[in-house]
């Protein structure tokens, strides 16, 4: 699937159609299991200041923000199944001007299951479309973020593996990955990217293994650049006590890359084949899953077809959180988010296309980068069985050398209601965190 299937003007279509999904899995199967759902509506105000305010800019369109979301989160567990699932629906509107409004989605998936008793599937999806009135939401995970001030975006990612025991100890797994941003804004390039992984495993004892990997990926954009990247990786995991995990990784990576279009998309009359590049890969990743008191940190550096630059790029993405519970009735939280990404082409590269580009000349591509940092504390206060209330500040700092990434500060206040509406059983399973070990191990060969 190609970038010319990309629908410039319906980035939230994509997440429309993912409502089919959620009317299944709210049906679930007819079998017994462990449903746990708890469906909640809120209701709030964002007051935003900006400290940066680039010319252009309505500062009132962002001062206060009202927010009207409907979270949905649940999970169920069969014998040999286990999905999850997190889908938040929020109407945003400028209470300064009525004509800005928009509907965001965020939604996360995890499913796992045996499909015998060898064979195991695991599906993990995000996604995230914005109107980009409230453009940064906390989160605690290994994301490249890069904000416009303006324009629908969207974010998706989807991971599918099979995993197949080959003995108590080793195992293979086969992977592909899809993953698309899209743009409203016509000065960012909609990115499309699809890899495929081989792997092998072994579990040197029940709670720590190692991995061995290799993948073929290749991105393209709306500009028409293409590239092509090879990667190869070692990985370690354990489990630390009784509800945390530990992980490390490491690798290679090269990748060429086809230049069509300059550096605001226009067309070059010879394609520039790129030299190879290489670079290497790693991350770390620590977490805490207790029943009072949550965290996790990690890191990761990679290659990605990057964040609406048109081009690869290595990012750096950093990330922590911390929640807990005091009591019943309060409950704590700190996240933070850096991400960093680098254009592969270097400091003001010269590109000579022998005839030169649209002006008949070389081409100067000089490089983009973007770099973003967000730190949040929140707070919730039951007021009831059913009632809670919501608060929480956000500071964001952004630098870029490409519009409209640009450089952009503000602190964000959020007062909001919560009402729980409906929830059985106990907390749902986060989809991440869904089918990270299988309780059953095969015979030996």
């Amino acid at each position: 699937m190609g970038l010319a299937s990309f629908d410039r003007k319906g980035p939230g279509r994509e997440a429309q159609r993912l409502l089919p999904l959620l009317l299944l899995l709210l049906a679930g199967p007819a079998g017994a299991g462990e449903l746990r759902l708890v469906v909640e509506g809120e209701a709030g105000v964002t007051d935003s200041s900006y400290d940066d305010v680039d010319e252009g800019l309505q500062v009132d369109d962002y001062e206060s923000i009202g927010r009207a979301a409907l979270d949905l989160r649940l999970s169920y567990a069969l014998q040999r199944l286990d999905l999850a699932l997190a889908y938040s629906p929020a109407y945003e509107r400028s209470l300064e001007n009525s004509e800005i409004s928009g509907l965001s989605h965020r939604l996360a998936f995890g499913l796992a299951g045996d499909l015998t008793r060898r064979l195991r599937l695991s599906i993990q999806e995000r996604l995230h479309q914005t109107p980009d009135l409230d453009p940064y939401e906390p989160v605690a995970s290994p994301e490249t973020i890069a904000l416009t001030q303006r324009g629908d975006q969207l974010a998706h990612s989807l991971d599918v593996s099979l995993n197949h025991a080959m003995t108590r100890r080793t195992s293979l797994s086969l992977g592909l990955a899809h993953g698309r941003r899209i743009y409203e804004e016509d000065s960012l390039f909609d990115s499309e990217s699809l890899g495929a992984r081989f792997g092998i495993g072994w579990s040197l004892t029940p709670d720590r293994r190692i991995d061995a990997t290799a993948g073929l990926g290749r991105y393209e954009y709306e500009n028409r650049n293409e590239a092509d990247v090879r990667s190869l990786g070692a990985g370690y995991s354990r489990e630390i006590g009784r509800d945390g995990q530990l992980s490390l990784n490491a690798g290679y990576w090269s990748i060429d890359q086809t230049l069509l279009s300059g550096p605001l998309g226009e067309p070059l009359e010879v394609p520039v084949e790129q030299e190879e590049e290489t670079g290497w890969s790693g991350g770390l990743h620590l977490s805490h899953g207790g029943e009072r008191l949550r965290w996790a940190l990690g890191y990761s550096h990679d290659v990605s077809p990057g964040a609406g630059l048109g081009r690869a790029a290595e990012v750096d993405n950093v990330f922590a959180g911390l929640s807990t519970s005091v009591g019943r009735r309060w409950s704590f939280g700190l996240d933070a988010n850096a991400s960093r990404q680098e254009d592969l082409l270097g400091e003001a590269e010269v590109l000579d296309t022998g005839e030169g580009g649209v002006n008949g000349g070389p081409i100067v591509l000089r490089d983009v980068n973007t770099e973003f940092i967000a730190g949040s504390a929140r707070v919730g206060w039951n007021l009831g069985q059913f009632l809670r209330l919501t608060g929480g500040y956000t500071r964001v700092w952004q630098r870029a050398r490409r519009g409209p990434f640009e450089d952009l500060s503000y602190d964000r206040v959020f007062l909001g209601l919560a009402i729980r509406i409906y929830d059985t059983g106990e907390t749902p399973t986060e989809p991440a965190l869904v089918g990270e070990s299988s309780n059953e191990e095969p015979d030996d060969q």
